[in-house]
């Protein structure tokens, strides 16, 4: 058996996910960034044009996002998706010849989803699964092609399933992380018992992490601060050069964000599907902000609603750190309801599902 998962390199959480799942199967696995320029040139534009989009108009990306969420207009938006995308993957199908197809973002699905429909005589098949990767249903996740879907709420199985063809399958598994984050802590500890506050802005370092830096100066009592600038160079130079009046470490691209978790008392990040779902596996607080318009909103929804993270609104990041100083026994609470959304075997169990349903 031969299983090939499609990723896509906008932000780490796709590949993340992927990655969770390749590590979960016992078989031959290929994974492959579909929006690499090795892949597709106009994947990879693709790709720079979206980044540029939320670094200086996220605003305008959230009137996009919520416009193709309408069903004539999402419509559409898989059409022009699956077409400008679909000879990259007839490529790939033709290299990797796979027996199934995994993808963990919409567009490699919209590719692989017009291969079915356009040779659905063929005596070439797949099985074709999608793993959604954020707390929300969109509509340019949705395709009658697909055969299994992977959601992480029972809400959005039964908001997938209306939209659905009866034939199809949905499993709500949570979102796929690395089983480490379920695992005892080990390794890294913090060195004194001040408020231990993680601050990350995903793989790509985004979330003001220089602003939240500078206004928790404004807090008196001591803190550590554990700060990771994932793969942005620039934003982790910056960092090595920041003095401040609390306990600072600093960390760019890293693999122990598990150890980190399970040292902290509380996370700051933007509420990214990943990130949260492995702060829930740890029972790890969150304070969430500078959300990226549309799924990452709906993201941050999802865990206030449950009680796991609280929002920053309108008000300081630090006046919220003040908040858990003055009464710390809201931490305890937090990091219970975290752990009650928490699916840290998911990979597992879309591993078994893939078997079991081939």
């Amino acid at each position: 058996m031969k299983i090939l998962i499609l990723s896509a390199s906008i932000g780490s959480g796709h590949t993340k996910a992927a990655e969770s799942i390749s590590k979960a199967l016992n078989c031959e696995v290929e994974v492959v960034d579909f929006m690499a320029r090795e892949i597709s040139t106009l994947n990879w534009l693709t790709k720079k044009i979206y980044l540029a989009a939320l670094k200086f108009i996220p605003d305008l990306y959230d009137k996009i996002y919520n416009f193709m969420g309408a069903r004539q207009v999402g419509t559409l938006t898989r059409f022009l998706t699956s077409t400008s995308m679909y000879f990259p993957f007839k490529r790939l199908l033709k290299n990797f010849q796979p027996d199934i197809v995994i993808c963990t973002h919409p567009f490699p699905e919209a590719a692989a989803s017009l291969w079915k429909f356009l040779h659905a005589k063929s005596a070439r098949k797949f099985l074709l699964s999608t793993v959604l990767t954020d707390y929300s249903l969109h509509e340019i996740w949705i395709y009658s092609e697909v055969d299994i879907y992977f959601v992480a709420t029972a809400e959005m199985k039964s908001e997938l399933a209306a939209q659905s063809r009866p034939e199809q399958k949905i499993y709500s598994t949570g979102i796929p992380i690395d089983l480490k984050f379920s695992k005892t802590p080990s390794g890294y500890q913090s060195k004194n018992k001040n408020l231990s506050i993680l601050i990350m802005g995903g793989g790509l370092g985004l979330g003001s992490i220089e602003e939240t830096l500078k206004d928790l100066e404004n807090i008196s009592a001591p803190l550590k601060m554990i700060v990771v600038a994932g793969q942005n160079e620039k934003l982790l130079s910056r960092l090595k050069n920041f003095k401040s009046r609390h306990e600072t470490e600093i960390f760019g691209n890293i693999d122990n964000v598990a150890e980190l978790m399970q040292s902290a008392d509380l996370l700051i990040t933007k509420p990214g599907a990943l990130t949260m779902t492995e702060a829930f596996a740890v029972g790890l607080p969150m304070i969430l902000h500078a959300p990226i318009p549309g799924p990452e909103a709906l993201n941050a929804k999802y865990a206030i609603q449950n009680g796991a993270a609280v929002s920053v609104g309108k008000e300081k990041i630090s006046a919220v750190v003040e908040k858990f100083l003055q009464k710390p026994e809201l931490l305890p609470e937090m990091k219970i309801n975290a752990k009650k959304i928490a699916a840290p075997d998911a990979a597992i169990k879309i591993a078994d599902i893939i078997f079991k349903n081939f």
